[in-house]
């Protein structure tokens, strides 16, 4: 069986205050904990999870983290972190809800740390809805998941 990865872009529909500070303290802890795992040159998860273990993530984020810092300095070679790194999670911390009822159909949830779970509704792009309802219908998987920061959104 071939297996074929695809991107789907999914934008979260107007977070109230309360969820987009909660969305932007996961990315701030996200950045804090790549920059010092990074800046510690962790080489091995086990470097990585003694650094970023003491961030206020989910575990999610901090699987991620600890498989991606140690591809930076070993895979890339990175001698410095540019721009703005999405925050990633794990393939098991992102999750889908669909609600065709809904105006809004699409709920996508993130985990924001160990015990608290933000629900956020989400347009997808048009031309990737075969995907997402593959991805509904449990005929594809979710992968790593990244959250974006584009124009304000």
């Amino acid at each position: 069986m071939t297996e074929l990865t695809k991107t789907l872009e999914l934008k979260l529909v107007d977070p109230n205050s309360h969820k987009r500070k909660k969305l932007r303290e996961t990315r701030e802890a996200y950045q804090n904990a790549l920059q010092d795992a990074f800046d510690a040159r962790c080489t091995t998860q086990t470097e990585a999870n003694d650094v970023v273990v003491n961030y206020d993530l989910s575990g999610y984020a901090k699987n991620a983290l600890k498989k991606y810092v140690p591809q930076l300095t070993t895979t890339y070679n990175a001698g410095d972190l540019h721009d703005d790194h999405p925050v990633r999670f794990t393939n098991e911390g992102l999750r889908l809800d669909h609600k065709p009822e809904n105006a809004i159909e699409w709920y996508v949830k993130i985990p924001h740390h160990e015990d608290y779970l933000l629900w956020l509704p989400a347009q997808p792009n048009p031309e990737q809805r075969d995907w997402l309802e593959a991805l509904n219908a449990g005929d594809a998987m979710i992968g790593e998941s990244r959250l974006f920061e584009r124009d304000g959104t």
